[in-house]
């Protein structure tokens, strides 16, 4: 058994011609397309590398005004609003609507406050301690005063506070 000679057949060598030229111009084709590709790529990422510079110089500059401003505003911030806790309600019996009504009075005591400079709210912290503890307030028949444990001075003023029971 032998092969047939189809190398010296004519449609053959120029099937297999064909074949190797079109396979050399279609790799020609592939490198120039793909060139292109790369070209618009690399200009891709140096216009991006570019944009990111610019907006880390930006971003820079507007933390460094952030700064600032909030230097700022740490100087100028106002009290927005008070919380009050009673830490020995449970040694004198009051239930939650008398522990209620009691941080409520002494809130609309101090509703004077809010909107006031932090600073100057803490420079007068033991007027602030005075006027809470000279005042007595009256619950169901019983007089109490307050003696102040803590003082938070913050956007929100926390103070805690003990009970004591006047006779």
């Amino acid at each position: 058994m032998r092969i047939p000679p189809l190398y010296k057949s004519k449609s053959w060598q120029l099937l297999f011609g064909g074949a190797a030229i079109g396979s050399i111009i279609s790799w020609g084709i592939f490198l120039h397309v793909y060139g292109e590709l790369r070209e618009k790529q690399a200009k891709t990422i140096i216009e991006q590398k570019q944009e990111i510079e610019q907006l880390e110089h930006d971003l820079q500059i507007w933390k460094d005004e952030e700064k600032k401003r909030n230097n700022q505003m740490k100087r100028t911030l106002t009290i927005q609003d008070i919380k009050i806790k009673i830490i020995n309600h449970e040694q004198y019996d009051l239930d939650e609507l008398a522990v209620y009504s009691l941080t409520a009075a002494i809130r609309g005591d101090l509703r004077n406050l809010l909107k006031e400079n932090i600073q100057g709210v803490a420079r007068n912290k033991e007027l602030l301690k005075k006027v809470i503890e000279n005042k007595t307030y009256e619950r169901d028949n019983r007089t109490y005063q307050f003696k102040v444990d803590t003082i938070y001075f913050d956007t929100v003023l926390e103070i805690t506070l003990k009970i004591q029971q006047k006779k």
